[in-house]
């Protein structure tokens, strides 16, 4: 049974990630595919206490999600502000996501650099994102940069994806074992 539970945690997160990249301008459907998330890593805290922190930051953004719906915050500085702090607790999803998978794999002696180098990308897309926000770079510079942002957003999230049914393969085995 806890073979199976582990099993649907992994493919939780991982269809909330993939319905995420799927959904990017539905509210809703966002926090439907954070709540996948935070079930799954919830679901697999055993594995690493990361995943734990993964699910708090996946509600944490679920919060922000509700809050900058159409109908409770009008257009203005407040909305745009809580737009940019939203960005935190998904830069911090995938980073304890991250963890946690790096964890697993410290756990059986493989190597963890590519953990690490999912890490750098996936944060400098979302830090690059809010260096421009304050908009003091120049219309090319800023468009360099967002189109850098989007590209290393794009690639962490495929690549957290696949992380995820990696380490889903390695937390069956070990539970086998």
């Amino acid at each position: 049974m806890k073979l199976l539970k582990g099993y649907y945690a992994y493919l939780a997160v991982s269809g909330g990630l993939v319905l995420n990249l799927a959904v990017q301008s539905n509210w809703m459907l966002r926090i439907v595919a954070f709540a996948l998330v935070s079930a799954g890593a919830l679901s697999v805290q055993s594995a690493s206490r990361w995943y734990t922190r993964a699910s708090i930051a996946a509600d944490v953004y679920m919060a922000f999600s509700l809050v900058l719906g159409p109908a409770v915050i009008p257009p203005g500085l407040l909305r745009i502000a809580l737009e940019y702090a939203s960005l935190v607790p998904l830069l911090l999803i995938g980073c304890m996501l991250l963890m946690g998978v790096k964890d697993q794999m410290h756990k059986i002696g493989h190597s963890t650099l590519p953990e690490w180098v999912l890490l750098v990308i996936w944060s400098a897309g979302y830090i690059l994102v809010l260096v421009s926000a304050p908009g003091w770079l120049n219309d090319y510079l800023f468009n360099t940069v967002w189109t850098l942002a989007n590209t290393c957003i794009s690639i962490g999230t495929v690549a957290l994806i696949v992380e995820m049914f990696r380490a889903q393969r390695i937390y069956l085995q070990t539970e086998e074992q």
